[in-house]
């Protein structure tokens, strides 16, 4: 497992290459036809309070601050809660060189860690919070793991609005290919004993309901937590809740700078134990192991446990608010398995699973995920480990309806190898207002060498599909399923809806 460990430090260097994305658009042949169309997955009424913790990195925490400052998120973010640990350096808004309205300042007189992040959501007067900065940055698996690092986070608006539109019940963690992979690892899946979890760290980018931060506060008070593991309440935030977390695989940007909390092998091992610490605590909670439980509900904790769906893998759009999800089988066999019963067994089943990633797979996961096919550049593509199945899926949720959009029809546009097109034409095509009552649409695949595109003129094509119907009009989320099996993984360069208006086209 030696090379497979070494590889999982590639994605690092690979994210700081992509930050010029912000700056250089490749392929400006494909670019240019593509306009982005209005979308109203921001509200009209804000209801999103920002949390944003501060110890010595001000300027990224600054950056950060005027990217949700920002006009673009007028509709989604009301207050943006600047919480400063650094007692030594308290902070006034003339560190701030720019003005916003939106901004408070919360100068704390002790260090309270990560637990002043739910603090600052449980007192917000909206019913969500968006979690960024500090975050634990562990580069690849704990197992693997012999350093790690702080960064700040960078997270575009388009992702936000995406986020928002989403929420419902649960939280929502944006996260790197290779945190997602780790989290996947980080799991324990035992509907049986009451038992099935997720672990994920929140600082990369996470929204998350107002309710659960302030009823996991009240339950790290009812087991008992001490004050160093309330100050280090992410370790504990999504392994308590008893439940999957949903996990969107994305590219938040990385800052960087100094001061860093988690460092070496001692900041790897603080994290561990605080870990083993939770799923301990969660155990103890599935079967009423404290002195004074009685027959009392636990705050926070599901329980009993739903069934647990299919897993899917979710990626949003880069550059414009859309969410792209698939049943495409993304993981080994091994993952499906549910060999372990109790929360305490995580690292047992860690190292399990760990010998089924090969560097083959690891460095497919983590360069080649899903959003590869939504980051608006066709000269990154997502391709499966597996190759493509009967029933595989893969939805398009536009986040608003065709109606909304002023939309008089759509087209599904692909950018993919040639190879691929038999791939499309052995699906079926359908799309819905609420992901439940699906309504077919006439299959017709119109397929054609696209030469604005890198790679020999014959190998990369772009494939059109009309959604056709007469509620199409209501439409907000399509659907791809495959009707065969293909000897050959899924390769999708990029992928979008194209909508027609009056007069006028416009593409998502």
């Amino acid at each position: 497992m030696k090379h497979v460990c070494l590889l999982w430090r590639t994605p690092l260097a690979a994210a700081v290459a992509l930050c010029a994305v912000f700056l250089v658009d490749r392929n400006t042949g494909w670019l240019t036809r593509t306009r982005t169309a209005s979308n109203s997955a921001t509200h009209s009424q804000p209801d999103v309070t920002a949390v944003l913790l501060n110890w010595v990195r001000l300027a990224n925490v600054a950056q950060i601050v005027s990217n949700l400052c920002g006009a673009s998120l007028d509709g989604v973010i009301k207050e943006i809660v600047v919480w400063n640990n650094n007692f030594n350096r308290p902070l006034m808004d003339e560190d701030f060189n720019f003005t916003c309205s939106k901004l408070r300042i919360h100068n704390s007189p002790e260090n309270l860690y990560f637990q002043a992040r739910f603090i600052a959501c449980a007192d917000a007067s909206t019913p969500y919070c968006f979690i960024q900065v500090f975050v634990f940055f562990t580069v690849g698996l704990t197992s693997c793991l012999t350093s790690g690092e702080d960064d700040d986070y960078f997270v575009k608006p388009e992702i936000i609005r995406s986020m928002r539109a989403r929420i419902d019940t649960h939280d929502i963690f944006h996260l790197p290919p290779d945190e997602v992979l780790s989290g996947h690892v980080l799991s324990i899946d035992s509907p049986s004993t009451n038992i099935t979890f997720g672990f994920s760290w929140l600082g990369y980018g996470a929204l998350i309901l107002r309710s659960n931060a302030e009823s996991f506060l009240s339950l790290l008070k009812r087991i008992g937590a001490s004050e160093e593991e309330t100050k280090m309440a992410d370790n504990y935030y999504s392994i308590l809740s008893n439940s999957i977390p949903e996990l969107w695989t994305g590219h938040p940007i990385p800052l960087f700078g100094g001061g860093a909390f988690t460092v070496g092998e001692e900041g790897v091992a603080r994290n561990r134990k605080h870990i083993a610490a939770a799923t301990s605590y969660l155990d103890r909670i599935v079967t009423n192991d404290f002195t004074d439980a009685g027959s009392v509900e636990w705050p926070y904790v599901s329980l009993p446990l739903s069934p647990p769906g299919p897993r899917i893998e979710r990626s949003p759009c880069f550059k414009r608010s859309c969410v792209l999800e698939s049943t495409i089988l993304f993981l080994p066999d091994q993952f499906a398995t549910g060999t372990y019963r109790t929360a305490a067994d995580l690292f047992s089943r860690e190292a399990q699973l760990s010998t089924a990633l090969t560097e083959q797979f690891t460095s497919n996961y983590v360069n080649h995920p899903l959003f590869r096919a939504v980051d608006a550049d066709p000269s990154t593509y997502f391709c499966s480990f597996q190759n493509a199945a009967d029933g595989d899926t893969l939805i398009f949720d536009l986040l608003d309806s065709v109606q909304h959009l002023n939309w008089t029809g759509v087209e599904w546009l692909w950018i993919l190898n040639s190879d691929m097109a038999p791939v499309l034409k052995a699906s079926t095509f359908s799309f819905s207002s609420d992901k439940r009552t699906w309504v077919g649409s006439a299959k017709s695949v119109l397929c054609a060498t696209d030469s604005s595109l890198d790679g020999p003129p014959s190998s990369i094509v772009e494939c059109r599909v009309p959604i056709e119907g007469t509620s199409l009009g209501n439409a907000r989320y399509f659907r791809l399923q495959l009707g065969r099996a293909f000897a050959l993984p899924w390769r999708v360069y990029e992928t979008w809806l194209h909508g027609k208006e009056p007069g006028l086209d416009g593409e998502l």
